[in-house]
């Protein structure tokens, strides 16, 4: 139980060392009727009606990556290229769990700092940036991608419960086909926590983690395109 509360405060109210942009809260309003929706889903055993509310939020939340600042562009295209839920395989050896959702969820917020790159392995002394409302465009089919704006994750905490009750597991598991949510309610998985760019703009370090265990990637720009050069597990729970 702390685990979970641990992993959506993190996800959800970590506020960075340095400028962040302004949190967006949720429309109550919104959420309650979102969350009424999967309820009633829920209760008459409806998967017809579950998967509209996917695919609801699927065409009605696109990415938003016109009129960036110069480092959101960097940081947006350093995520597209970093980020295939759907082959958690290229992340490390470790087992992810499944990936056989039928979406991924993607953060709305990402942190990352500007530093020099003999500061990357003291990253917790780095000021941090971030960027809220984040929606980025990914290698993969826009009909499989769900941006977790605000509303909508207070509707799926609101839906499945704060604790782990048969009943509430029971939501999980008739939620889980649609989404990779991982016991725990982690509805991100993996979570990009950091990226750390160098002062040249041409190498970054990603640190990500999902389902109680993490690594770190390197990146690096060759021809004007950015690499995944390396890619490890580093920690488990």
């Amino acid at each position: 139980m702390k685990k979970v509360i641990l992993y959506l405060v993190t996800a959800s109210v970590i506020c960075c060392n340095h400028s962040c942009n302004k949190e967006v809260a949720p429309d109550e309003t919104h959420a309650k009727e979102l969350s009424e929706k999967l309820e009633i889903a829920f209760r008459k055993s409806s998967t017809s009606n579950l998967e509209q509310f996917f695919i609801d939020w699927n065409t009605s939340v696109s990415s938003n990556t016109a009129n960036q600042s110069d480092i959101a562009k960097i940081i947006y295209e350093i995520y597209k290229e970093f980020y295939n839920p759907l082959d958690l395989t290229t992340l490390s050896e470790w087992q992810w769990g499944d990936t056989n959702s039928k979406y991924v969820v993607i953060q709305n917020k990402i942190y990352y700092a500007v530093a020099e790159k003999e500061l990357f392995d003291t990253d917790w002394l780095i000021n941090r940036d971030s960027i809220d409302d984040f929606r980025p465009e990914l290698n993969l089919a826009k009909n499989k991608v769900l941006y977790l704006l605000p509303d909508y994750e207070k509707a799926l905490i609101m839906f499945l419960g704060t604790d782990t009750s048969d009943n509430n597991w029971e939501r999980y598991e008739f939620i889980h086909p649609q989404i990779p949510i991982m016991i725990g309610w982690a509805l991100v998985n993996p979570a990009v926590d950091l990226i750390l760019l160098d002062t040249n703009k041409t190498f970054a370090k990603v640190f990500f983690s999902g389902n109680f265990r993490g690594g770190e990637a390197i990146l690096e720009k060759k021809d004007n395109k950015w690499v995944i050069t390396e890619c490890k597990a580093t920690w488990i729970e």
